[in-house]
């Protein structure tokens, strides 16, 4: 941090992706969320710069900024994902699995993992696991249908 780094350690990395590919358990319902919130107050205030970039560019265009800056040119650099706080949360996307290809936890780790849960509430937590894989399974098909109307060849100039 003291050099200006952002990233995360390799070990919270592995963490943070853990939690997102694993999500639906219920140890990680409440640390999934809470790096949703991370991401969206990453978001806001980036909608918020831009909204002051505007505000500046039609306030002062071009002119040399209050704090001696650029102005407007400094400011629009500042969107830009370096600017990010917590950036690594955004790049976990792209190692994130589709349920049917995710690894099952090993054993233990699943045990405890669920070592407060009690015999009904494992039932339970059976069932949503068997929900999530349906409900993946019926959103990639529904997917696979949509692309499949949207590319498929039809014909021109008809109507109802």
């Amino acid at each position: 941090m003291s050099t200006g780094e952002r990233n995360f350690s390799h070990k919270a990395t592995l963490g943070a992706l853990m939690i997102f590919l694993y999500r639906e358990e219920p140890r990680f319902h409440q640390p999934y969320q809470f790096l949703l919130a991370l991401q969206e107050i990453d978001s806001l205030i980036t909608k918020w710069r831009y909204a002051h970039v505007m505000l500046v560019q039609r306030q002062i265009g071009s002119k040399m900024g209050t704090g001696g800056s650029s102005g407007y040119q400094y400011l629009r650099a500042t969107i830009s994902d370096r600017y990010k706080v917590f950036v690594d949360l955004f790049n976990l996307s792209a190692f994130i699995l589709p349920l049917a290809f995710r690894p099952p936890l090993p054993e233990g780790v699943e045990r405890i993992l669920n070592v407060h849960l009690s015999g009904n509430a494992m039932k339970d937590v059976e069932e949503m696991r068997k929900r999530c894989k349906e409900l993946e399974i019926m959103g990639q098909n529904a997917k696979a249908r949509t692309e499949k109307e949207h590319f498929s060849p039809g014909v021109v100039g008809t109507s109802v």
